[in-house]
């Protein structure tokens, strides 16, 4: 487990996570891309549920969490997470409720996304 928090946690995703967890982790991992062969670079951060039984690939390192969730993050997104003041907190109503990160400074992100390398979005 990293020492030290990596991201802060909203009240409602304290008290909604645990539950809605159903014994799967919760995992976070990004997307970044060049576009046209430019300078140009996309990228996007996704929070998804893993079943327990599923094998966890070592980049995905365990951080603390509240309520004995089990949360794992890509290893690189680990310093910007903290660099850039992550937060998970929660969106949408009803059934269509989830966990989403916020970042207090997006300059940060940008500055990530611009110096990766390409990921395959579909190797998660």
């Amino acid at each position: 487990m990293t020492r030290g928090a990596v991201v802060s946690w909203s009240d409602a995703a304290r008290r909604e996570l645990p539950a809605m967890a159903g014994g799967r982790r919760l995992v976070v991992d990004y997307f970044a891309s060049r576009c046209c062969g430019g300078n140009v670079s996309i990228g996007d951060l996704s929070l998804r549920w893993l079943p327990a039984s599923e094998t966890v690939d070592p980049e995905f390192v365990p951080v603390e969490a509240p309520g004995g969730l089990r949360v794992r993050v890509q290893q690189d997104l680990v310093a910007v997470l903290v660099a850039a003041g992550g937060r998970v907190d929660m969106r949408g109503w009803g059934r269509l409720r989830r966990p989403v990160i916020v970042l207090e400074d997006g300059a940060t992100w940008l500055d990530f996304i611009a110096m990766r390398r390409p990921r395959n979005p579909l190797r998660h």
